[in-house]
């Protein structure tokens, strides 16, 4: 098992944001990430929620949910292709999010209100990785 204390010495930079379209209540959209992200504090800028965090934890309800060798195997593979440097990402349907699901999409189009993106920005990716593995 990866050590998770080990993250936290390395500061993790967490991205977290989705914009709300027009036909979409603000206060829903916030209980959707909140789902997923419970101990967030979500920010609101023009159409835009975020949050940002140093805590690794704040992925632990995604790595819980993706135990499934299948939905693992999309998770490694969006994140290795996501790979820039120091940094990877991913995406979640917006509406099972609502649900408390937790639903990995490769493209944007496969959420049809539009995804919530994660971006990990770590130095050593490959333990992230790892730690979602395990």
């Amino acid at each position: 098992m990866v050590n998770l204390n080990k993250f936290n010495t390395s500061k993790p930079e967490i991205i977290v944001q989705t914009y709300i379209n027009p036909s979409e209540d603000t206060n829903k959209v916030s209980f959707a990430m909140k789902n997923i992200f419970p101990n967030s504090e979500i920010k609101l800028k023009e159409n835009k929620l975020y949050f940002s965090s140093e805590r690794f934890e704040e992925l632990k309800k995604i790595r819980e949910q993706i135990k499934s060798k299948a939905t693992f195997a999309v998770l490694k593979k969006v994140l290795y292709n996501n790979q820039k440097m120091n940094m990877t990402s991913f995406l979640l349907n917006k509406q099972a999010a609502f649900s408390g699901v937790v639903a990995i999409v490769e493209e944007e189009e496969e959420s049809p209100l539009g995804p919530i993106k994660i971006i990990i920005k770590n130095k050593d990716i490959e333990e992230i990785i790892k730690w979602f593995e395990s």
